[in-house]
């Protein structure tokens, strides 16, 4: 890729990738390998450890080095980080680990489970610019229950550090809404289902890139083809995309093509685990 600047390749698509485990649950970077070969030719950048990533239930160690892993072999694509946080000092945590490990930028949502008020969302964001580290803004109702309001996203979106807005509310009104309010930072869809909405979005962030990247990326340059969205529509039922179980049918379908070496989901963390920051 010529261009590294995240207004050009938060333009087009991003492959949100699964996380693969060994059987004993450590990342599996062979896998993560293979994965990155069947998608590098197709997608502008990759995301681990998001939501696809099963960021959620990471422990640090797995979140570091999928990271590590995906920066490794991701070659000239840029490694945007996916953050789940239940704090916003945790959240500022890990979006140093990711720039110590060379990823290009971060996904980052509000600390996970808490209803914050429009300037408490503000802070937490602003407070991550001291990483100095580019922020892609992930708007998730099944990580943080309140989206903020469009004019609290237009002064997060004039944080320096903040370079784009991950929409992922599943409310095309809102995400119309959010575009037409020019908020001056590349805005991407996140939801296979609401490609070929008019919404006016500036690229996608899709789960399906990490296992069809070369149909993902045809939809990004013309989403209202027919005939693609027939093979669009084909996929999300085939995947289970519409569903809360989806990452499970990703990764059996790419163990069965032999990207991955196992099917496994993350494991469940242990009390201990999830103290950590």
């Amino acid at each position: 890729m010529s261009c590294l600047r995240p207004e050009c390749w938060l333009t087009g698509t991003v492959a949100a990738l699964v996380t693969p485990f060994t059987e004993r649950g450590a990342v599996c970077g062979d896998s993560v390998a293979r994965l990155l070969a069947t998608v590098r030719p197709h997608v502008n950048a990759v995301l681990p450890t998001l939501s696809t990533g099963e960021g959620a239930l990471l422990e640090r160690r797995q979140w570091r080095d999928m990271v590590a892993a995906t920066v490794r072999y991701a070659g000239d694509l840029p490694v945007v980080a996916g953050v789940l946080a239940t704090s916003t000092d945790e959240a500022l945590s890990r979006v140093r680990a990711a720039r110590r490990a060379g990823a290009r930028a971060v996904a980052v949502a509000a600390p996970i489970g808490a209803r914050l008020t429009p300037q408490a969302t503000y802070l937490h964001f602003a407070q991550l610019a001291s990483a100095q580290m580019p922020v892609v803004v992930y708007l998730d109702q099944g990580a943080t229950p309140a989206t903020p309001d469009l004019e609290c996203l237009r002064r997060i979106a004039r944080i320096p550090t903040v370079v784009g807005i991950k929409d992922s509310t599943g409310d095309p009104e809102f995400t119309r809404r959010l575009v037409g309010s020019r908020p001056g930072v590349p805005v991407l869809q996140g939801m296979e289902h609401l490609v070929g909405e008019d919404t006016g979005v500036d690229g996608y962030v899709l789960s399906l890139a990490g296992v069809e990247p070369e149909l993902s990326a045809a939809l990004a340059r013309d989403p209202a083809s027919p005939p693609l969205t027939e093979r669009l529509r084909a996929a999300r039922e085939r995947y289970g995309l519409d569903g809360p179980d989806f990452v499970r049918h990703l990764k059996i379908e790419l163990h069965r093509r032999g990207v991955l070496s196992s099917p496994g989901g993350a494991p469940i963390p242990t009390r201990a685990e999830e103290k950590r920051p």
